[in-house]
């Protein structure tokens, strides 16, 4: 708690301030209840300033990117084929209560044929914002990813349009509360240089400097990390198959449909904007310029 300047004496001020400036942001149409403002809080290290800014650019990028934010309908056909497609695995256990949570994402499960890569950051971010709000450990302690980049299924896996990319990567960032402490790749490819090259081009400053490991192919290079016990079988550990917390979070986005449905309905309005667009200034943000063509990496 230190980390973050916490102090539950200033909270409830804190809370106050920051409600009465959403009220004052005519723009901003966004949740104003305790949980959800004490996250904000706690990412930006109680600096109200810093949430104020974090806050407008969660809206604000939610609103440009309607192929992540609408239709999140976890009981949708086709929703419920991409959460089934696993892609991203919250983990249930770490070593530690105070060690940051763990978040696998799977390349090797990503199905070009089936959906689209927004259509994964969907479903990334619809998990996201059930941890939120319910994860004190993820917001306070963090969260480290194991990214494994094992063959998968179709090279459309690279396809990405860069304005896409753009915008992904400030959802995840600049607009997160999230306090990403590493990143742990397994099972890397051939020319696995140009993929983490596009990966920390996408990153803030501050993401660059955290911890980014390849491990390989090499399960106990992992494992000097990631003890078995906090890992699923299919990566040495102890926990079970994926698929089993795959089926445990399909069920809990279920139980949460009223809940991420009506996130839909929250952003920006720029007509009722009085202060600065704080992602107007990024460049080719709202325009395609390009795209990151099927990279050959087999």
């Amino acid at each position: 708690m230190d980390e973050l300047n916490e102090n539950d004496k200033f909270t409830v001020e804190e809370l106050e301030a920051i409600r009465i400036w959403l009220q004052q942001s005519k723009h901003i149409r966004g949740r104003n209840d305790d949980q959800f403002l004490v996250n904000f809080l706690r990412a930006c290290k109680h600096s109200i300033q810093r949430v104020k800014e974090k806050m407008d650019i969660y809206y604000s990028i939610r609103t440009v990117l309607p192929e992540v934010m609408a239709n999140r309908d976890p009981l949708d056909p086709f929703i419920r084929k991409v959460i089934q497609m696993g892609v991203s695995v919250p983990l249930p256990k770490t070593v530690n209560p105070d060690d940051p949570k763990i978040m696998l994402i799977r390349g090797n499960a990503f199905d070009g044929d089936v959906c689209d890569f927004p259509d994964i950051l969907k479903i990334f971010t619809m998990i996201g914002d059930i941890q939120f709000r319910d994860d004190d450990q993820l917001v306070i302690c963090g969260e480290t990813a194991i990214i494994d980049l094992g063959s998968s299924p179709s090279s459309h896996f690279f396809n990405f349009n860069i304005s896409f990319l753009k915008k992904a990567a400030i959802l995840n960032q600049q607009g997160c509360p999230l306090r990403q402490k590493g990143f742990h790749f397994i099972n890397t490819p051939k020319g696995f240089d140009i993929v983490i090259n596009v990966f920390k081009s996408l990153m803030t400053e501050k993401n660059r400097g955290k911890t980014i490991i390849s491990h390989g192919s090499s399960l106990a290079s992992l494992h000097k990390y990631f003890p078995k016990s906090i890992l699923p079988e299919e990566y040495g550990g102890e926990l079970g198959p994926v698929q089993q917390f795959v089926d445990e979070w399909e069920q809990r986005l279920i139980d949460n449909r009223e809940y991420l449905i009506h996130d839909q309905s929250l952003g920006v309005d720029e007509s009722k904007r009085i202060s600065t667009n704080p992602i107007a200034e990024e460049k080719d943000l709202f325009g395609t310029v390009g795209s990151f063509r099927k990279l050959e990496l087999d």
